[in-house]
């Protein structure tokens, strides 16, 4: 998805703005502005260093989209110097307060974006939550890069998806059902997506099987446009109370490969192994009956703090996924 770098100056220069009081710079100047706000002494699509005539026209223009916008952007004369400030007075911001789990859960899903197709979402996410006054402390959240189908998930697939599902028109997609097989056309009158143990998964109603169906996210190859269904036809929508989250765990149940496991995690780390099985006399914990592909992915998520020790096929699968990440640049 192509950046938005006009519209990114435009927010970091008001964040500039915003910020300049509590900073104790009641004014800025385009000379300040130039230098320190990212977008205006270098084009971010090529690198190159603009001049300073380029910037300062740049910043005139953003300027007066802002005033257009509402934002009360005043221009004083300071020292024979042409300096701007935002009259706060006029533009109040509510101050959100958040604790410190609730900044926890909003760093890490910051972090998530990061790579991915989505990090346009996720730092317009933090766009909305900066906007509202939010005074954040971030220093000290780990970085990761989570393991999941956020980090490969197609936008524009994705949009497609939602555009469906909100406007209740048909879909057509072609869906890979592993990796060895062909993709096939299918067509559905989706219902939603659903988020489940880092998955994603369409669900609706598969008209080629006149029944409802669940389809993993990722495996989706391509998406045709949505169309408005025919006139003689009707959208099958869900039962009245129909849980989609319920309806997507009972169908992996259905084939899901149960496994048992050994595993080893560092102290204090690991909870979402060390609460699902006994703990062994060598410190290892043994897991019964667990869903193979969970274990993978879950695996794979908190390494190196977790190790499984068994079975053989599962650390195999596990070693691979962490070579995959480690060769995505």
């Amino acid at each position: 998805m192509k950046k938005d770098t006009v519209m990114e100056r435009i927010v970091n220069v008001t964040f500039a703005f915003l910020n300049a009081e509590s900073r104790g710079h009641r004014y800025l100047t385009a000379e300040w502005i130039i230098e320190h706000v990212e977008g205006y002494k270098k084009n971010p699509e090529t690198g190159e260093t603009r001049s300073y005539e380029a910037a300062h026209q740049l910043f005139k223009r953003d300027r007066t989209a802002l005033l257009r916008a509402g934002v009360p952007i005043e221009t004083v004369a300071t020292n024979a110097q042409t300096a701007y400030r935002l009259q706060a007075e006029e533009y109040p911001l509510k101050k959100v307060n958040f604790t410190a789990e609730e900044a926890t859960v909003l760093a890490l899903a910051g972090q998530m974006g990061l790579g991915d197709e989505l990090a346009t979402f996720s730092r317009s996410g933090w766009t909305k939550i900066a906007a509202s006054g939010i005074d954040r402390e971030l220093t000290a959240t780990p970085r990761f890069h989570p393991v999941n189908d956020w980090n490969s998930l197609s936008v524009s697939h994705f949009d497609s998806i939602l555009e469906a599902c909100r406007s209740n028109k048909r879909l057509r997609f072609e869906y890979l059902r592993n990796k060895a097989s062909a993709p096939q056309w299918r067509t559905m009158d989706p219902w939603g997506i659903v988020s489940h143990r880092d998955r994603l998964y369409l669900v609706g109603f598969d008209i080629e099987r006149q029944e409802k169906r669940v389809f993993r996210v990722t495996r989706i190859v391509s998406v045709a446009k949505p169309e408005p269904i025919a006139s003689e036809d009707m959208f099958h929508s869900p039962e009245p109370g129909t849980n989609l989250q319920e309806l997507v765990e009972e169908q992996l149940r259905q084939g899901q490969v149960l496994v048992n496991a050994t595993v080893k995690v560092k102290e204090g780390h690991g909870f979402e192994f060390s609460s699902r099985g006994p703990r062994n006399h060598d410190g290892s914990y043994s897991l019964i009956d667990v869903d193979r592909d969970w274990l993978v992915r879950t695996a794979v998520a908190l390494a190196p703090s977790a190790l499984v020790i068994e079975p053989q096929d599962v650390i195999s699968d596990i070693v691979s996924l962490l070579s995959s990440a480690a060769e995505e640049p």
